[in-house]
């Protein structure tokens, strides 16, 4: 049986950067896609035969904004991955979009190519609030977006919505929950907004009036109890679907299973080791110009990894709603976790964690302090 592998692509091209983002993109740079398309291409067919003894089962398009790559671009990428890797015919295939950059012509594009999952950045469903965020919508044209997919048969459809916003109150997140709800996604992401250096936010942090911790914490338990309410299963601290739509490529981050990346920024994790990509577009671009030249690889020190291995267990499994199970944990280590990790029980007692069926998991209390209690429990700090 072929052992299988994830695969990332970053786009970096945005309309505009919004006021939060700290990932690399480039905005107003939309005239670099097509020669950019072109290396991302190269790349793919030169590194390949590395893959050729694997099945790749999940195919994920970030950024940026793909959405902005036209429908002769993205078909062209498109072919290069079916012609030089084993896609599975029934891989996911996942592609993020902004409202505002899709059309009937595009999704029909992604779809003929097999997208068969779209992630839309809507944020909020209040336009003071998108203003005050930097995006380059408002809910009209979200709705017509979201509306077009549907329509266009795309069935797998998450909706990315943040809270912790400057001067949103706990009755405007719930509205943008009850308003989201009302769309009826198969999968809904929630993040915390974290002012972030080098943005726009962070030069004006001193002027940002945020909600305080215990605001943000009345927020996240509400949102976490009203998704449960309308459906939603909660199965990682950011992360809610319906049954049977949990994203298949993220968890492959979570469950340390093995993915390879292509673009700058793009991270990998193959064959034991993480490496990435420097983060310069122009840079990716010459370094393929050319013929069986490769951007370099930067890799993660192998020692540390070793040395942080458990620890790196913990922390990606302690993401997700199913947690740790002791068996398990026995079995890939040899030891057993809470004879390792003792702490673990004193936030079981204060309700942060909670032990069923063998398992080891935060409760909605504790996914909101979860840095705080890993950057306790963890042995490699």
């Amino acid at each position: 049986m072929s052992k299988k592998l994830g695969l990332y692509i970053h786009i970096p091209f945005c309309k505009q950067k919004c006021n939060y983002c700290d990932f690399y993109s480039l905005g107003c740079q939309e005239s670099k896609i097509p020669s950019y398309i072109e290396a991302l291409c190269q790349h793919i067919k030169r590194e390949a035969p590395l893959y050729k003894d694997y099945e790749i089962d999940t195919v994920f398009l970030g950024g940026g904004t793909p959405s902005l790559v036209e429908p002769k671009e993205f078909e062209k990428l498109a072919d290069t991955i079916k012609g030089s890797l084993k896609i599975i015919q029934d891989a996911e295939f996942s592609i993020e979009a902004n409202p505002g950059t899709l059309t009937k012509e595009k999704l029909n594009c992604y779809i003929k190519n097999g997208v068969n999952r779209i992630s839309i950045g809507l944020q909020s469903t209040s336009d003071t609030e998108l203003k005050a965020l930097g995006r380059i919508h408002d809910l009209k044209e979200f709705k017509e977006s979201y509306s077009l997919a549907r329509k266009c048969g795309l069935n797998n459809i998450n909706i990315d919505i943040m809270y912790g916003l400057p001067n949103q109150r706990l009755d405007d997140l719930a509205k943008t929950i009850e308003n989201v709800c009302e769309f009826n996604p198969e999968h809904i992401s929630a993040y915390c907004l974290k002012i972030e250096e080098n943005t726009p936010f962070y030069k004006m942090r001193d002027s940002l009036i945020l909600p305080n911790d215990d605001e943000e914490y009345e927020m996240y338990i509400y949102l976490c109890n009203e998704l449960k309410k309308q459906g939603y299963e909660q199965y990682e601290i950011s992360n809610f679907s319906k049954k049977g739509a949990r994203c298949v490529h993220n968890l492959k981050y979570w469950l340390s299973e093995e993915y390879i990346g292509f673009g700058p920024s793009a991270h990998s994790y193959f064959n034991g080791k993480r490496y990435y990509y420097e983060d310069s577009v122009e840079k990716y671009i010459k370094s393929l110009e050319c013929v069986d030249n490769l951007p370099k690889k930067h890799y993660e020190e192998e020692t540390a990894l070793k040395e942080n291995s458990m620890d790196e267990y913990v922390m990606l499994k302690m993401r997700l709603s199913d947690g740790i199970n002791e068996q398990d944990f026995k079995e890939k280590f040899g030891v057993s976790f809470i004879s390792e990790y003792p702490s673990v029980l004193s936030y079981i007692k204060n309700g942060y964690v909670k032990q069923e069926n063998n398992s080891y998991s935060f409760t909605p209390k504790g996914f909101f302090v979860s840095n705080y209690i890993l950057s306790q429990i963890l042995k490699f700090n």
